[in-house]
């Protein structure tokens, strides 16, 4: 993913994070709202109950295949995924598919 695709400052993180619509399932919280740019940003949030250092890049790093294989980062919208502690790096199709389907479930924001 492309410096320009992510959500770099803390700032914009917490404002996401605090004002807007989520989707939940079992890995993931998934923030969002629509922005005035023709690109999407996206946060990925990996929490220290996932594991070590090594574990946590990991996990982003699968998190960032995942959406560069199966998301559109035309759609004007900013994403933040949380990425909660239950979540295995070892299964990674199965976490695969979980994260598809949650972004399948965004709607457009109002």
């Amino acid at each position: 993913m492309k410096r320009e695709n992510r959500v770099l400052k803390y700032q914009e993180f917490s404002e996401i994070i605090k004002s807007t619509p989520y989707v939940k399932s079992q890995h993931y919280v998934i923030h969002y709202r629509k922005n005035q740019q023709n690109k999407a940003r996206i946060g990925i949030s990996v929490s220290k109950k996932n594991g070590d250092a090594v574990t946590r890049n990991l996990i982003k790093r699968q998190i960032r295949a995942i959406i560069a294989h199966n998301f559109d980062l035309k759609k004007s919208l900013d994403l933040i995924i949380i990425v909660k502690a239950s979540y295995d790096p070892t299964q990674f199709h199965a976490e695969e598919t979980e994260l598809v389907s949650s972004l399948a479930n965004i709607g457009e924001p109002n």
